[in-house]
């Protein structure tokens, strides 16, 4: 389980964070929040996973993150408590502990430490934009595949061999790259012939070679 950042604030600053935490759960599909509404709060899951999505006028989505165990969701409120582009939809059942704004916005004050996480938040955050900004507007669909490809498989552990089970589905996946489903298809499908990864119905499995080598390699 990967720590987040409330889990490294001092002890009494978590401990007050702790105390504030209010259970909240949804069904798989439920939309925790969209763009027209403020997130309320801070969601930190507990079990089960999420769809990070930014979601566009015109219906469509952008999948950007799927949050997982011990992740946190809706730090935006923490500045200006207005509504993001953003939807956030339970992949799965989906199992958080919730602190209202109102309370976060009181500890910060008590607690400047809660701030100063907050703000490397938003930065790590922000270069996160940047980051997917370069790949849809100065990558080609294919080059955009592999970076995203590694960019996963950099978030989990490797097996013996060196492979990375890769927990998304080829629907998401296409979602992520903001291509259609067919032309997301043909690249892991010219990836695969080259033993570079598996595709599965629920998953990718990414090899070795493909966490190694840089995208113009595979071209």
């Amino acid at each position: 389980m990967t720590p987040n950042w409330i889990d490294h604030l001092p002890m009494d600053a978590r401990t007050a964070m702790r105390a504030a935490m209010q259970p909240r759960s949804f069904v798989r599909g439920a939309l925790i929040y969209n763009r027209t509404e403020q997130p309320g709060g801070l969601y930190v899951v507990r079990t089960g996973t999420a769809l990070f999505q930014i979601d566009g006028a015109n219906g469509r989505r952008l999948l950007l993150k799927i949050v997982r165990e011990n992740e946190l969701i809706g730090e935006v409120v923490a500045y200006d408590g207005k509504p993001a582009p953003i939807a956030v939809e339970a992949r799965s059942v989906l199992v958080t502990d919730f602190v209202p704004a109102a309370r976060l916005a009181e500890l910060r004050k008590l607690h400047p430490e809660i701030d100063e996480s907050l703000a490397a938040v938003a930065t790590q955050n922000l270069r996160a934009v940047l980051s997917a900004i370069e790949e849809l507007c100065l990558m080609d669909l294919h080059a955009r595949a592999i970076s995203c490809l590694k960019r996963l498989c950099a978030d989990v552990e490797p097996t013996t061999g060196g492979a990375a089970h890769l927990d998304i589905t080829q629907a998401e996946f296409a979602s992520m790259l903001g291509a259609s489903r067919q032309a997301t298809n043909k690249i892991l499908g010219q990836l695969e012939q080259k033993e570079l990864l598996k595709r599965n119905f629920r998953f990718l499995q990414c090899s070795w070679k493909l966490r190694q080598r840089t995208a113009h390699l595979f071209v």
